[in-house]
């Protein structure tokens, strides 16, 4: 073509559809660097849990709420036909998987009484082989009764119970295609950062949230980014059909310790977590009553 001819419209028309084919599928990729697995596998091989404790600033009822939240990491083998953790995991090595359990805890009261709530998810540290969660449970108790919600993978979906006292929620059973938990959000941090989902992300709202809001258990479009500060790094998901946006942050060094969140939503409606403090134990051998002091370290006696 000669200096200066403009191209036909047909071409033109086909270079601007490639350009934007190609600049649609960049795939955005998180600023984390990615584990050292040396570093990762003494941190998390000890046979010990890591728990951190956390000042709960809960939104309910128009009202804001202190209260405390517990994050207790872990990992344990796992069967992936059964959904259970293995006692014996050298007789069944076929089926066992090694997983990051994260049991999130909730406990703050309103009024004359109290919530306690509590997520459970198993996250599999093969996160090439395996990059979404094999289980979530979520309970939540309060003076007017139980609710609870188990979501299994079954290899391209989500099974899921969902159990409430509540008429508007009720008693079902329903499958949900394959997408991300908001839930698995924090052991990805843990296990795999660099791998966060970012952009325009398909993803099941947290189970705690739905169970307060009673929205509908379904996948939702989130716009997802991470962000870096001077020493911390974090996670923001908005939920534009929700209207609600949770940032999570994370410590920029491994083991990307869990530093605080903010969960922002309806009119006005936020509800924080603050780290206190962390250790690491073998909280499961600590049952007596002259093991109380361990709460004490983590400011859980107040």
């Amino acid at each position: 073509m000669k200096p200066g001819k403009a191209l036909p419209l047909n071409r033109l028309l086909f270079v601007c559809l490639l350009f934007n084919l190609v600049i649609g599928c960049k795939k955005e990729h998180s600023p984390v660097p990615e584990n050292d697995q040396k570093a990762f596998d003494t941190y998390w091989n000890q046979n010990k849990a890591e728990i951190s404790s956390y000042i709960l600033h809960q939104s309910r009822y128009g009202a804001n709420f202190e209260g405390t939240s517990v994050l207790i990491f872990v990992t344990e083998d796992f069967s992936k036909s059964r959904h259970v953790k293995l006692d014996e995991p050298e007789k069944y090595k076929s089926d066992a998987t090694r997983v990051l359990k994260l049991n999130m805890h909730k406990e703050f009261v309103t009024g004359i009484y109290n919530y306690s709530m509590m997520n459970s998810v198993f996250t599999p540290v093969d996160h090439d082989e395996y990059p979404h969660s094999l289980k979530l449970t979520s309970g939540v108790q309060d003076w007017c009764g139980q609710s609870f919600l188990q979501s299994i993978w079954k290899g391209n979906r989500y099974e899921v119970d969902q159990f409430s006292y509540f008429e508007s929620d009720g008693n079902s059973k329903f499958s949900m295609a394959n997408t991300w938990l908001e839930d698995e959000i924090w052991n990805k941090i843990r296990i795999a950062p660099h791998k966060l989902p970012i952009g325009e992300v398909k993803m099941i709202a947290s189970a705690f949230y739905l169970r307060l809001s009673h929205k509908p258990n379904k996948v939702y479009i989130t716009q997802t980014a991470v962000t870096t500060s001077a020493n911390h790094y974090t996670y923001t998901i908005h939920y534009p059909e929700l209207g609600r946006t949770m940032a999570i942050d994370f410590d920029i060094s491994f083991p990307h310790k869990i530093l605080g969140w903010k969960e922002t939503y309806g009119l006005n409606e936020v509800t924080t977590g603050t780290l206190l403090t962390t250790i690491m134990t073998d909280y499961w051998n600590h049952n007596l009553p002259t093991d109380e002091s361990l709460r004490d370290s983590l400011q859980l006696n107040r």
